[in-house]
């Protein structure tokens, strides 16, 4: 009744990943920002549904919600969707009535599947165990910290109250001892350029003093409002007062009103849980009703075809003496004990059907209808069954949908609460370890806390970054050439605050992390000389050894603090003497250490890190591997690698000292590897 554009306005917000945790349309072309702008006009825009809506409309077609005619009656529309996805709760909603407003916070999938389940197999269930078990609060998909936990129980019960929301920061080192605050995310609903304008006016007022500049540097990768500090400024209470006066703290109002049989009720969140418990054994129940009507109709029709078959040649006599089609059909009837369907579908039956193929295929598909029908039985009857499907059922949706929660609830869960292995691949692309295929050349395997920030450095000597939550779902950074190659990556959390990267003419640097953290993509930190390529990377620890080798199997070791930490704009410094040989690899070991070798060939030895003399940094190499040497690492007893190899095979082992020193090898037949990755 309102015409097309407010169905636009509506199907654009459910596109948003800023708006909704679960969009339940993907968007092609420009659907609006978390900065306010607006959405491209409905021409220049496509749309389809998510796999989230998808699952709101499944089985809508098996009799499973009532259909009442639309607003004109024209048509006929759904009373309900019979929505396997529990939306309400997981999407939210915020809307207003004639009398009446609702606001419902979104929550974490995983979490509201959890709770489901537990309130399914135990119906007196408390609250407070789901609150403190299950449901630890909302989940936004802005993420942001949640302050006042202590308020959900009741916020719960009583179906109403507000959570309060602030964005989360972090604070950075720069250079001259000055300090900046980074905010990651925003509070749900927040405009990010009003924020950025509001403190530019803070700053312009003299209300923030001590804030030299405001910048939003915020990319495809995420949020990062970057407020720079003056020399002597306290980076703890300017981020208090940023708080304070800017809508960086906010409340969000709960109203759980919903709709309970047509009419609207203020519900806790126990009684919205337990409606969609009851909603769920509904549709299953009447689906179970449609499947089984449905079973037993084509078994009663296959049963017919099968006495057809058995009594062939009488049929056909029948038939034959038959004057027309209603008289055959009565005389199949009364002769053969048939119904007026089964009678129906043998004169409609072709004659392929003769055969003995298809005699074993209806009495196999007998077999099977009569087992469904079994099982459609069972759950119309009982409650118990229907219970025990939609456990299943609702396990299933947390298998399918990896759901790690972006809002911090404060004092139950931290931003180090969790963290995924990732695959690096030297294409520039970071994937979830569980979608590793095996493919695409691998760089490295890493644990990555969802608040963590994610680097790599390319062949070029630039750096990359991409933030913890991107790299969970999967993102591909823009290398600046096309022959650019990631070398390898590294955690900010682990970095120790410096890391060491080798070239392959010899050439080492240190460089603080501080100094191009976060900074812009592609940076470049390694000054390269002709025909220079950067091909490795550690995290530097002072108090441990460096072991830089060739590729014709020459190493040397010297201390890591032998090597001078550097600014990203300063030049390399020698780390090994070379003859027309390259650096093949770089690892950092302890005097008591036992390193493995490994050739291109796959052969394989164990030497003693003692085995290489301790020298000063920039000077040559001792033979300890003639020819093809691809990697030398500190060896433990029964590590776990991952070996890449040129032709994109990939294969795990796990190592014995044993194994190694019986003259162990890798069968690589017309192969050679490229890169070995220990896993654990």
């Amino acid at each position: 009744p309102h015409g097309d554009q407010a169905a636009y306005e509506t199907l654009v917000r459910l596109a948003q990943d800023f708006a909704m945790n679960y969009p339940l349309v993907i968007g092609q072309g420009n659907f609006g920002s978390i900065d306010g702008d607006p959405p491209a006009a409905m021409r220049y825009t496509e749309a389809k549904l998510s796999r989230f809506a998808t699952l709101m409309l499944q089985d809508i077609e098996n009799d499973t919600v009532d259909f009442l005619p639309n607003f004109d009656g024209t048509s006929m529309e759904p009373s309900v969707l019979p929505s396997r996805f529990p939306n309400l709760i997981c999407n939210g909603a915020t809307g207003i009535a004639v009398g009446l407003a609702t606001s419902i916070p979104p929550h974490n999938l995983k979490e509201v599947c959890e709770a489901l389940i537990a309130l399914a197999k135990d119906p007196s269930l408390k609250l407070e165990n789901i609150v403190s078990e299950f449901i630890l609060g909302p989940d936004f998909p802005t993420g942001a910290i949640l302050e006042n936990p202590e308020e959900l129980k009741e916020i719960y019960e009583k179906g109403r109250g507000q959570v309060r929301l602030r964005a989360r920061a972090h604070i950075e080192k720069l250079q001259g001892g000055r300090e900046q605050i980074v905010f990651s995310d925003l509070p749900y609903q927040v405009n990010k350029a009003e924020v950025v304008k509001r403190i530019a006016e803070l700053i312009k007022e003299g209300k923030l003093k001590e804030v030299a500049s405001v910048r939003d540097e915020s990319d495809k990768e995420g949020i990062r409002i970057t407020l720079e500090l003056k020399r002597d400024a306290e980076a703890q209470k300017v981020l208090e007062k940023v708080y304070k006066l800017t809508p960086l703290r906010k409340n969000f109002p709960v109203n759980l009103v919903v709709l309970v049989n047509g009419e609207p009720k203020q519900v806790g969140l126990k009684d919205m849980l337990q409606e969609f418990i009851k909603h769920r054994l509904e549709v299953i129940l009447r689906r179970s009703r449609f499947f089984l009507s449905k079973t037993r109709e084509r078994l009663e029709i296959v049963q017919g075809l099968i006495i057809a078959l058995e009594n062939i040649d009488s049929i056909i006599e029948l038939l034959k003496a038959s004057k027309d089609v209603q008289s055959a059909k009565g005389a199949l009837e009364e002769r053969f004990n048939l119904t007026s369907k089964q009678a129906q579908a043998i004169l409609e039956m072709r004659l392929q059907r003769l055969t003995s193929m298809e005699r074993e295929k209806l009495l196999q598909e007998e077999k099977e209808l009569t087992q469904k029908a079994e099982e459609y039985s069972k759950l119309v009857q009982s409650q118990d069954e229907r219970i025990k499907l939609f456990i299943e059922e609702t396990k299933e949706l947390i298998s399918m949908f990896k759901a790690p929660r972006r809002t911090i609830i404060e004092g139950k869960t931290s931003e180090e609460a969790g963290s995924l292995s990732v695959v690096i691949y030297e294409h520039g692309e970071v994937s979830p370890l569980e979608r590793f295929d095996g493919v695409e050349p691998t760089v490295n395997i890493l644990e990555v806390p969802y608040s963590d920030g994610l680097f790599m450095v390319s062949d070029m000597g630039r750096v990359y970054w991409v933030a913890g939550k991107q790299a969970l779902k999967g993102s591909k950074i823009a290398l600046k050439q096309s022959q650019e190659r990631i070398v390898g990556a590294f955690t900010r959390s682990s970095a120790h605050d410096r890391i060491i990267l080798a070239s392959k003419l010899g050439f080492i640097k240190k460089v603080p992390l501080a100094d191009f953290e976060y900074k812009s993509q592609g940076m470049q930190i390694f000054k390269l000389s002709e025909n220079d390529l950067v091909v490795c990377l550690l995290q530097a620890q002072e108090e441990k050894q460096v072991v830089l080798f060739t590729c014709s199997g020459k190493a040397v070791r010297f201390l890591v603090s032998e090597v001078p930490p550097s600014t990203i704009g300063a030049k390399p410094v020698l780390g090994i003497k070379l003859d027309s040989d390259t650096i093949c690899g770089m690892r950092l070991v302890e005097d008591g250490d036992r390193l493995l070798i490994a050739t291109k060939r796959g052969l394989l030895g164990i030497i003693k890190a003692s085995d290489i003399p301790l020298k000063q940094r920039g000077q040559k190499g001792v033979l300890i591997k003639a020819g093809g040497l691809i990697d030398l690492l500190p060896f433990r007893e029964g590590m776990e690698i991952m070996v890449v190899t040129e032709s994109g095979g990939v294969f795990y082992d796990r190592l014995s000292e044993r194994e190694v020193k019986a003259g162990k090898s890798w069968s690589l037949e017309n192969d050679s590897i490229r890169r070995i990755v220990i896993v654990r």
